[in-house]
């Protein structure tokens, strides 16, 4: 069976979305054998296109105070990490360099904890399968 992983990092007021680095990080682990939930494809799919990635951060920073997307992704996330994948199968959540910085990755990596998946950078996860 293989491994699966949710990608958190941070999305909001860094440029582009940090879509680059999420496509990135998830080529790699799909490259190491992982089967990869993607927020930024998953937003792209869920969106017809995703968020305008030309929106500068002081743009993104304008609609901070709207939660209605918030709400949608938390739901969508968080269904992914409680739902879809399984602590028993050795599933993890995986996050990109300063995931921390973000409240939404903090929340992901808290009930990824919960629910008892493994928590691994992105070189920690590749190690894994190797």
């Amino acid at each position: 069976m293989k491994r699966a992983c949710y990608l958190a990092g941070p999305m909001r007021s860094v440029p582009e979305f940090n879509y680059p680095a999420f496509m990135a990080a998830a080529k790699q682990l799909r490259a190491a054998g992982w089967v990869v939930f993607n927020p930024a494809e998953l937003d792209i799919e869920m969106d017809n296109g995703g968020p305008d990635l030309g929106m500068t951060v002081a743009q993104q920073s304008a609609h901070a105070d709207d939660f209605t997307n918030a709400r949608r992704y938390a739901h969508r996330d968080t269904s992914i990490l409680i739902q879809k994948l399984r602590a028993e199968n050795g599933d993890a959540i995986v996050t990109l360099p300063s995931w921390g910085l973000s409240i939404g990755a903090q929340a992901e990596v808290h009930v990824a904890r919960w629910v008892g998946l493994a928590h691994y950078s992105v070189a920690e996860a590749i190690a894994e399968l190797a």
